[in-house]
């Protein structure tokens, strides 16, 4: 047990660190509510970044009307699923015309997919399409980009861009038209607000917030998981393989992929999930006790921060034979089948039940179409006399990207 739950207690704030599947879902499905907490500052200073919206709201009636409004709004932008997956074909065409620029030659894939992942973001929640060279992506006052996450200029991009987009938004707002995502918050606010009597949740301004979750939250996770999805396809040229032959097969030449070609590629599938689990790239999350528990026999006060250690949990032997190894094979069926994205005991990077990821719809839709796209346009390599590069992480973060380091795309067709 003491390889599976840690205690401490420094400068009398409590935590508990969880370490193994059967504890975190004691913790999280057993208990229901009793980890839905976030106490201000319990990981980082998230709180003073995000401000009024959902990530980091502690457990209060503000909290469940804003989930119940993120996940109606997601909801509703999605209905046309196929449609949200076409929305992200702006921003896949000039990635790939900034990777053509480079016609052959080494560059760091990096800065294209951080830039072109907010390219997508931002149209979906405001229908205007930028280019990777836009104010709005280059501006170290704007959008949140790797160069500018620093607490003090990440609270002056909430304070100014998102308040400002949002009422721009909500004036052009119609009443039954969903023209964004931002469209999608206000009609679901305004329909939630219905339900409510006598309680604090908040103002419909408070939408600025969710906006920011949004930005800030999926840039971040997005464009990491890209970047470590090319290591390890030029890592491993013989799975990348495997994924081109895939993609060939259900694909062909003639089209590009879609989000309708989902379900018939197993094996790109169990690829993205593989680099989710062996890159380490969310370390840790957790909640915060809202009463009293326990969990593995332990007392758990309230108030004690509850931590997953995803880093040792993506990585337990008693979940996940060989880990070290990079093996998409762990997530298919014997049928060769994706076993799906939440099914696996020791697999938890949405985290589950009331703090689980809304917005994961949406980043499933972007990862795979990025992903699917871009490995069925070109074949990634190292440049020649290059190394493999390394799986070190580029600097100590709750999301972490590897170094930088170079490939080469060639196209793979014409």
């Amino acid at each position: 047990m003491e390889r599976d739950l840690n205690s401490t207690d420094a400068g009398g704030d409590k935590t508990v660190v969880l370490n193994c599947a059967s504890l975190v879902r004691e913790a999280r499905l057993g208990k229901l509510e009793n980890v839905s907490g976030k106490a201000p500052g319990c990981i980082y200073l998230w709180h003073e970044i995000f401000g009024k919206d959902l990530i980091t709201t502690d457990y209060s009636p503000e909290l469940r009307f804003r989930r119940r409004v993120f996940k109606s709004a997601i909801h509703v932008f999605g209905a046309g699923i196929e449609q949200v997956s076409e929305r992200a074909g702006h921003s896949v065409n000039i990635a790939i015309k900034e990777i053509d620029s480079h016609e052959g030659k080494p560059f760091s894939p990096r800065g294209i997919l951080e830039s072109s992942i907010l390219v997508q973001l931002w149209e979906w929640l405001t229908s205007k399409k930028l280019q990777l060279n836009d104010s709005v992506i280059k501006s170290p006052s704007y959008l949140p980009t790797q160069t500018n996450r620093d607490i003090k200029r990440a609270k002056h991009i909430r304070n100014t861009v998102f308040p400002k987009e949002y009422h721009a938004q909500k004036e052009a707002y119609s009443p039954g038209v969903i023209r964004n995502l931002t469209d999608s918050f206000i009609s679901c606010y305004e329909k939630e607000i219905t339900k409510e009597a006598n309680q604090d949740i908040g103002s419909m301004d408070d939408t600025a917030g969710l906006m920011c979750d949004v930005t800030f939250a999926g840039s971040d996770t997005t464009s990491s998981s890209l970047a470590w999805l090319f290591l390890y396809m030029v890592s491993y040229p013989d799975i990348q393989e495997k994924v081109h032959k895939e993609l060939d097969v259900v694909v062909g030449s003639d089209r590009l992929p879609s989000w309708k070609d989902v379900r018939n590629m197993p094996y790109l599938q169990a690829t993205l999930w593989e680099v989710q689990r062996v890159s380490g790239m969310m370390v840790v999350i957790g909640t915060s006790a809202i009463r009293d528990m326990t969990i593995g026999g332990y007392d758990v006060p309230k108030g004690t921060f509850v931590a997953v250690n995803l880093a040792k949990l993506h990585h337990d032997e008693r979940e996940w034979p060989e880990p070290e190894k990079f093996k998409p094979e762990r997530f298919l069926d014997s049928d060769g089948q994706f076993v799906g994205w939440n099914k696996l005991n020791g697999f938890l990077l949405f985290s589950i039940r009331r703090r689980q990821c809304a917005g994961q719809p949406l980043a499933k839709i972007m990862l795979f179409t990025f992903a699917s796209i871009l490995l069925h346009y070109y074949k990634i390599e190292l440049p020649e006399g290059e190394k493999i590069p390394s799986t070190e992480v580029s600097e100590a973060a709750l999301i972490r990207r590897p170094k930088d380091f170079k490939i080469v795309a060639k196209k793979r067709k014409d």
